[in-house]
Parts: structure tokens; sequence; C-alpha cells
């Protein structure tokens, strides 16, 4: 389906995506055609802001829809990681790889697989990653924390050098 992205300053383009697009995907596309970087878009449907982890879909983006791109100032965003950065020395990191990764996959996915190819891919992995997470025992977790924090000694254990 066809999307057009218009910005607040006039300009816009026309996107070629899948309805299961997800946002993420969509502001990769707006940053190579807009020359807008992902961290400073705001995507926003009918005046709503679209959520990175959600799909068009979710939104009832349909073909011939219009969105409009708002340009966060770059001074804005960098406070704002600042922000978050105090906020995530303080709480824990979410197990789940951060939204950039997946952004990453489905870039990669989408040089090499049709839209929906490519989201049926990234969706299979990011099952396959909860899978495997959900699947770990303590003792699973204990190995890899102890090669974590030891990586010496389980490199030499492994090896069969240990005493």
């Amino acid at each position: 389906m066809q999307l057009t992205v218009k910005a607040l300053q006039g300009r816009e383009c026309i996107l070629q995506v899948s309805e299961d697009e997800m946002v993420s995907s969509l502001k990769l596309l707006v940053s190579e055609q807009l020359n807008v970087p992902v961290r400073q878009q705001r995507l926003l449907f009918k005046g709503k802001a679209l959520a990175d982890g959600k799909r068009l879909s979710d939104y009832s983006i349909g073909p011939n829809s219009k969105l409009n791109l708002v340009v966060k100032p770059l001074e804005k965003v960098l406070l704002d990681q600042g922000t978050a950065r105090r906020q995530a020395e303080v709480q824990p990191r979410p197990l789940a790889p951060p939204s950039e990764t997946w952004q990453l996959i489905a870039k990669v996915l989408g040089r090499h697989f049709s839209s929906a190819d490519a989201n049926r891919v990234q969706e299979q992995l990011q099952r396959e990653y909860e899978r495997s997470l959900s699947r770990l025992t303590m003792d699973d977790i204990e190995r890899l924390a102890s090669r974590f924090l030891n990586p010496e000694v389980t490199d030499a254990t492994e090896k069969g050098l240990s005493k």
C-alpha cells in the first residue's frame, strides 16, 4: 500500500509498505527518504503518536493514508537521551534487545526480502528470542553469569586447563 508522510516543514515522501509494517521500520524508510534521523522522528496519524513497537495495522492505517512527521529538535533528543541514561543507571535494563536492534534487523531483512517476507522473518526471530529466554533454567543463567563475570576462568575450563 502507498502512504504519504508529510513533515510540518512541507517536505513529503510517498512510501510503498505493507499494512503489517512496524512503525520502527517505517521510520527507517522515512529517514532514508527525507534524511531525518530516526531518533528525531515522531510520526502521527490522525493526531495520535505512533509507537515504534506497533504495526501500522494496529492504528487502522490503510492504503493512501497520510501520516504527519514532527521533527524533534536535536537538543531535545539529546536532553531526553541524557534523562533516559540517568534513569537507566537507576533501573535495571530490560532483557529484550533495544528497539534499535530490531530496527537494524528490519533494515537488513528489508534489503534481502520483500516487505511482507521481511516482517514474517522478523516476527519469527522475535518469537524465537522470547521462547529461548523463557526456557533458560537457573543453571543456564548461573553458567552465563560465570562466563560473563569470569571469562578467563571459563576459557581455561573449556580448554581443559582447569586444575
